[in-house]
């Protein structure tokens, strides 16, 4: 249960209502990207609940929940490693389970699979260390009663955005890295036009 174990379970307990009404176990369905499909990091679940869940503002909370996305596909996963396996340290630049797990497993040498044990710890860590940053976004808020973002979308976003938000098709919304998919070799725009039916 991760994440949500390490928040809602410790204000359950040290808190208790409304957390001791809010089972941990409501997040399963997260795991790989929700239920192995590889979309959203089930790690950001939690995390994302919780703020949306006590900070009523909505300026400040979607500032608050933008720094927490622009931070992970920033940050060298996994920094927390219980399982003393010394995994490698990789920004994945990506907030998509899919990117995120493709990338990791790919930068280990050798490179491992997706059940591995090593992968597992992994995103054990990554499920740690997301609930930590949110407490430090959350803990910084309540002590200073301000918030600053200090991580923003990637400045590509900006760029693409520009044209596929009003006046260029295909149009589109997000904040994620385009170059994720769309450029490095991976998903090229040029390739998209063949397997357009495919989509």
């Amino acid at each position: 249960m991760g994440a949500a174990e390490g928040l809602f379970g410790y204000l359950a307990e040290a808190v208790g209502t409304p957390y001791n009404v809010i089972p941990p176990a409501m997040f399963l369905g997260f795991s790989g990207g929700i239920a192995g499909w590889g979309t959203i990091c089930g790690a950001l679940a939690a995390p994302v609940c919780l703020i949306s869940g006590v900070v009523a503002d909505k300026k400040l909370r979607e500032e608050m929940i933008n720094e927490l996305m622009a931070w992970y596909i920033h940050h060298p996963f996994p920094e927390y490693q219980p399982a003393g396996l010394n995994l490698p340290k990789v920004a994945v630049g990506s907030t998509l389970c899919h990117i995120s797990v493709s990338k990791w497993v790919n930068a280990m040498d050798p490179p491992v699979t997706a059940d591995s044990k090593e992968k597992k710890a992994r995103c054990a860590g990554v499920s740690g260390d997301t609930a930590k940053k949110a407490v430090e976004i959350l803990n910084a808020y309540a002590d200073t009663g301000a918030f600053s973002a200090t991580h923003k979308p990637d400045p590509i976003v900006a760029s693409c955005m520009g044209c596929h938000k009003e006046s260029a098709p295909p149009f589109t919304q997000g904040k994620e890295n385009c170059m994720s998919c769309h450029g490095s070799g991976l998903i090229n725009i040029d390739d998209c036009e063949s397997h357009r039916d495919l989509l």
